[in-house]
């Protein structure tokens, strides 16, 4: 293969030209399929798939197109997924700030209810569909209702409270994010234990709900294992083939585990806070 641009030799498997440096991703959409193939015999249990086991056996498109997958450097990969996470949360702040009000006039097990079936739903199609438009689509059904639920659990807080909240879940959220690209190794192998202390811990707060008890711990073992899950999350990300579709799976698995630590840090202060004032 040959650089486009300047005709020199290019690797199998390189994403940039050594001569010049220009992108060849377009030029390596054969050598991609048979990426996202072995991807899919290392890791053939990922629930971060996010596509049916055919994507390996689709044509990547070379023109980018929304309801075709295509491939991307992984500079763009990051960047689609930094600007898919992006937009979640300015329609959460502007949820928050705009429709407060008004979402507390509404019974709030109706709104849970709302949002769990939208947010089922956007999951399932964000999981299943190899077309970012779709893909962008579930992940919208799960940030839009979402943006409803913020807006009804912080509308009794105290803004100050809620504003440090959101600093506090930026500052871990990015320490995490350095973290896991400083030990990739480690954080992409975490996810059993994750998985199985996140188990655990929801088994216990179950059954404090039900003698009608509540733990503090409770919370603070929540937020740290979401903080893994950014790690985790992030990591696996950065080993997936680098497509648009990919992007926006792995951002919606990266926007779940970041509201999950922010509601948890949210309660956390809401009742410490309590605490102070009894």
């Amino acid at each position: 293969m040959y650089c486009q641009n300047c005709g020199a030799p290019i690797k199998t498997g390189e994403k940039f030209c050594a001569n010049c440096g220009s992108s060849v991703v377009t030029q390596q959409a054969a050598d991609l399929s048979a990426a996202l193939q072995a991807a899919q015999t290392v890791f053939p249990g990922d629930a971060l798939a996010g596509s049916p086991a055919g994507l390996a056996d689709a044509a990547l498109s070379e023109t980018p197109s929304l309801t075709k997958d295509f491939a991307v450097s992984r500079e763009r990969f990051n960047l689609i997924l930094g600007g898919t996470l992006l937009w979640g949360f300015v329609l959460n702040v502007v949820f928050c700030l705009l429709f407060t009000d008004a979402v507390t006039r509404i019974d709030y097990s109706v709104l849970l209810l709302g949002y769990v079936v939208l947010a089922f739903g956007g999951i399932m199609i964000n999981k299943f569909s190899d077309k970012p438009l779709w893909s962008f689509v579930g992940y919208n059904m799960v940030v839009l209702p979402l943006g409803l639920v913020l807006s009804a659990v912080v509308a009794g807080e105290d803004p100050q409270a809620v504003r440090e909240t959101f600093q506090i879940t930026a500052g871990v959220t990015t320490g995490m994010l350095l973290l896991s690209n400083w030990k990739p190794d480690f954080f992409s192998k975490i996810g059993p234990c994750l998985l199985g202390a996140l188990l655990l811990t929801v088994a216990g707060e179950l059954v404090l709900f039900l003698f009608n008890r509540s733990f503090q711990l409770i919370n603070v073992l929540v937020a740290l294992i979401f903080c893994g899950y950014i790690g985790y999350d992030w990591a696996r990300a950065q080993q997936r083939p680098c497509t648009a579709d990919n992007a926006i799976d792995s951002a919606c698995a990266l926007y779940l585990d970041i509201i999950n630590l922010l509601l948890r840090v949210l309660a956390s202060r809401s009742r410490s806070s309590s605490g102070r004032k009894k």
